[in-house]
C-alpha cells in the first residue's frame, strides 16, 4: 500500500506550486475535509477544500516554499515545509490522507510560530476575498 501513496503524493508534489489549480479536481476526494491552521472549524467538501487550498497557495510565498521533510505510512504522508510571507519565517507540516482510489480525503495543514499563524491568517483573508468576488 505505501508505494501506492508514493504514487498518489508524487501527483500532489508534481502539481502544487502550479498556476493551474485543475489537478485538485483529480486529487480531491468529493468529501475532503480541510482543517486550515487559522479557522476553527473543519472545512467539507471538495470545492470548499480547492478554495483553501488555492487560497493558501496565494498566501504562500510559492517561490520560496520548499518541502523539507517527508513520512509515508500506509495512506497518511506528512510533509514538513518552510516558506517566509513578507520576511516572517514561517515552518509548518502538511498531513495528508488518501483513499485507496488516490483521492485527498483529508488535508490538514498546521504552522508555527504565532507570529508565522497571524501572517497566514493575514494573507488568507485578502486571498479569500479576492477569489470570492471573482465569482461574483
Amino acid at each position: 500500500m505505501p508505494m501506492n501513496t508514493k504514487k498518489y503524493l508524487q501527483k500532489w508534489l508534481d502539481n502544487y506550486k502550479s498556476e493551474d489549480p485543475s489537478f485538485l479536481d483529480e486529487i480531491l476526494d468529493e468529501s475532503v475535509v480541510f482543517y486550515s491552521p487559522v479557522v476553527f472549524k473543519p472545512i467539507e467538501g471538495k470545492d470548499l477544500a480547492k478554495l483553501y487550498l488555492m487560497s493558501a497557495g496565494q498566501s504562500f510565498n510559492m517561490n520560496r516554499f520548499k518541502y523539507t521533510k517527508e513520512i509515508i505510512q500506509d495512506l497518511y504522508c506528512v510533509l514538513e515545509f518552510e516558506t517566509f510571507i513578507d520576511e516572517v519565517s514561517i515552518n509548518g507540516a502538511d498531513i495528508i490522507s488518501w483513499n485507496n482510489e488516490g483521492k485527498i480525503v483529508e488535508f490538514k495543514v498546521m504552522i508555527r510560530p504565532i507570529q508565522a499563524i497571524e501572517k497566514v491568517k493575514e494573507k488568507m483573508v485578502e486571498s479569500l476575498e479576492l477569489f470570492s468576488n471573482q465569482g461574483s
